[in-house]
């Protein structure tokens, strides 16, 4: 069996989220019955990342086995672009060790949540952030992201219905930039919980807006409840920018 990986981008708003749902339109979904065309077997793909609906990739990462591939991996991407829609893109390809899973082998995520700052919505960046019409204090943000870097008990931020043994995840960075009517929070760690990063972003701008203590998240982390945290930012601000491996992997792109 040939083990192959993909690099994929894709516009979650369609969809009901990566993972495959009775009924559902998914990335996964869409993914697979391309690739089964193409190979013409059935393919089941492992994903980096489990993205909610609405949740945006950049550089989500799939891995999946065939039983052969007679076609150059650098020119994958474009045929299997021919069986999507148009807003899910393979823009990379790569054989990968038999022992290489996307999700197992990942080492850390990058996610970035884009707030548009603005007292009105953008027609034009509306798929693609969150409008928050208060103004937001940028060192107040970065004073309260700093409770989030380490090892921590996230259950406060911890979305229903998540399946996990335990909540505890561990955080690398958090940098929040503005430029603009834009806000930038990028995320940088080993892993994260359901809908962690967006319940995390919410309680952020209100701290950002004045209306919580700049140590809401620390009292909210040491609480592990979640009503003792903030509002659930929308999916639409999301995006999975990349997925770090041990061995970087070379994606070929024709």
């Amino acid at each position: 069996m040939i083990n192959i990986g993909l690099k994929v981008s894709y516009k979650g708003k369609a969809y009901a989220g990566f993972q495959i749902q009775p009924d559902q339109p998914t990335i996964q979904g869409f993914l697979e019955a391309a690739l089964g065309k193409i190979f013409d077997q059935e393919i089941k793909i492992v994903g980096a990342g489990r993205t909610d609906a609405g949740v945006h990739a950049y550089g989500q990462v799939i891995n999946f086995f065939v039983d052969q591939c007679k076609i150059d991996i650098g020119n994958l991407p474009k045929l299997v672009n021919a069986y999507l829609p148009e807003d899910i893109s393979v823009v990379g390809a790569a054989f990968v060790d038999q022992d290489f899973s996307a999700r197992f082998s990942a080492q850390s995520k990058i996610y970035k949540y884009v707030i548009y700052n603005n007292r009105y919505r953008s027609a034009i960046y509306g798929d693609f952030s969150f409008c928050f019409p208060h103004h937001l204090d940028i060192d107040l943000m970065r004073q309260a992201a700093q409770s989030i870097v380490g090892c921590h008990d996230f259950h406060s931020f911890m979305g229903r219905y998540a399946d996990v043994k335990d909540s505890i995840r561990t955080v690398y960075s958090v940098d929040i930039n503005r430029q603009g009517d834009f806000v930038e929070l990028v995320f940088h760690g080993k892993g994260f919980l359901k809908n962690m990063i967006r319940i995390l972003v919410g309680s952020l701008c209100d701290i950002g807006r004045g209306k919580l203590p700049v140590d809401f998240i620390e009292r909210a982390l040491e609480a592990k409840d979640r009503t003792k945290a903030g509002f659930t930012a929308p999916a639409c601000g999301l995006f999975l920018m990349e997925v770090k491996y041990s061995q970087p992997i070379k994606f070929r792109e024709s």
